[in-house]
């Protein structure tokens, strides 16, 4: 029996000193008669601080807890939770969870108390954290310029914010959502509900068949504590980004009409223009003094500068409207084929032209890069001056693009000028003696971004200049 006893005493021990909660033993006046480790950790005292010299009732943060809560444990006998703040030894004061009893003698008389301290605070600082997110939230949702609903995974509305119910002209809360928002007897079709509820964010466009209204639909999954999920779905109004959409969109094919119409009625007069001057100076050039001859050949330049305009913006509608047909390239093929095109110029100005060995097949528009190649090149030859010696054709891969760049080791360009040279008409300033239109490297900006990439040029420490483009390396053919 003994044994059994000494046993009993040892696991009890412990437990007492191996528990990771605060554990105490009072008298009846509340002078501390022992204490577990936990508990001289949590309160900041040493042993010989606490045992027979504490009162434990001192610790309470707030004198009124101690009459309290010692008349609530002599009235009940039996183990209670109290929620206590009380305060360590520097002074630092937390909320605690009290599970406290009295201890009785044999008589029936209370010899002390004894409880288990639990430090609730970073709990409680959580619980408040929460609620004030759960505010904010609301907060948030009752701003919100759109329409806000939380349904159950039993499609029964949860929640509704005060746009919803006031379009709706009632709280549906409780309702099935799909009766009550959409007027149907069966779930939407478009309201995704198993991809959310498998935690998929799903986003898109519809056109409401019950107004006839466009919305952007965000529908989100949101986790319960007890496991459940959610569906939230925000719904913002677009009919009238719509609306606008489609005006722009038939202003712009209005103006791309108008465009080429214009070119075509200009280019016709132009190309006449030209033709009478070249022949006015053949036919009847010994009948002109030479003020006479050059007047005609700044007619027929001017002629040719107009066709070549026009040409141009037709290539730039073109290159902005028309679709890409998107096709493995063989950007060697193509590099050989713009050489072959410029090979005379290169030829008689002794200029080399450099291109790596091999080149990666990439996914674009064949025209589009012969266009972007062309025009870089083109660029170079007509700006890159006198010393103009050399261009090479460089490739390099991203994580997301392939990038041709154009280098030559001609006058260069100002960092200043560069990114004003891919605007609409925009030329070099010391240009103006040579022909162009200021549209090449715009047209080169446009089939980048159509392509998902960009162009841009750098000035060469040693001289020169370099035009880069890229194209996405996620293009790929159409299907």
């Amino acid at each position: 029996m003994k044994i059994e006893i000494y046993e009993m005493k040892d696991r009890y021990e412990a437990l007492f000193n191996d528990s990771r909660d605060a554990i105490f033993i009072t008298t009846w006046e509340g002078k501390c008669l022992d204490a577990n480790p936990a508990f001289l950790t949590l309160f900041g005292y040493s042993r010989s601080e606490m045992i027979g010299k504490i009162n434990v009732r001192e610790l309470y943060a707030h004198p009124a807890d101690r009459e309290l809560l010692q008349r609530r444990m002599e009235e009940a006998h039996s183990v209670k939770d109290y929620a206590v703040t009380l305060r360590k030894k520097d002074g630092c004061e937390i909320k605690c969870l009290l599970t406290a009893t009295v201890r009785v003698e044999g008589d029936g008389g209370i010899a002390g108390y004894q409880g288990i301290i639990r430090d609730v605070s970073a709990q409680e600082r959580a619980e408040r954290a929460l609620r004030e997110r759960e505010a904010h939230y609301r907060a948030m949702v009752e701003a919100f310029d759109g329409l806000i609903y939380i349904c159950s995974r039993d499609y029964r509305v949860e929640f509704m914010n005060r746009h919803f119910i006031e379009r709706t002209g009632r709280d549906a809360t409780g309702e099935l959502c799909y009766k009550a928002l959409h007027d149907l007897d069966e779930v939407c079709p478009w309201c995704v509900n198993d991809r959310v509820f498998r935690g998929e964010t799903v986003r898109w466009e519809v056109m409401s068949p019950k107004d006839h209204r466009w919305y952007y639909i965000v529908n989100t999954p949101i986790y319960h504590e007890n496991g459940t999920l959610s569906k939230q779905s925000l719904l913002l109004d677009i009919t009238d980004r719509k609306l606008m959409e489609e005006a722009v969109k038939e202003a712009s094919e209005k103006i791309k009409v108008f465009a080429y119409s214009v070119s075509h009625d200009l280019k016709s007069p132009a190309i006449s223009s030209h033709g009478f001057a070249e022949r006015l100076l053949k036919n009847y050039g010994d009948l002109l003094d030479e003020k006479g001859k050059r007047y005609c050949r700044y007619i027929a330049g001017a002629c040719r500068q107009m066709v070549a305009l026009l040409d141009d913006i037709n290539i730039y509608i073109s290159a902005k409207e028309s679709p890409l047909n998107l096709q493995p390239l063989d950007v060697k093929e193509v590099l050989q084929s713009v050489r072959r095109e410029f090979s005379h110029f290169l030829k008689r100005r002794g200029i080399r032209w450099r291109e790596p060995q091999q080149m990666p097949a990439i996914h674009g528009d064949r025209m589009s890069l012969v266009r972007v190649i062309r025009n870089l090149v083109d660029n170079a030859l007509k700006y890159g001056g006198g010393g103009l010696s050399e261009i090479i054709i460089e490739y390099k891969k991203t994580d997301g693009h392939h990038i041709l760049s154009v280098r030559d080791n001609g006058i260069g360009i100002e960092a200043e000028e560069a990114e004003e040279l891919f605007g609409l008409f925009k030329r070099r300033q010391n240009a103006s003696s040579i022909q162009g239109t200021g549209l090449g490297l715009a047209i080169v900006k446009e089939i980048a971004r159509r392509h998902q990439g960009d162009a841009w040029m750098s000035s060469e420490p040693e001289g020169g200049a370099a035009f880069h483009v890229s194209f996405s390396r996620a293009l790929s053919p159409l299907r």
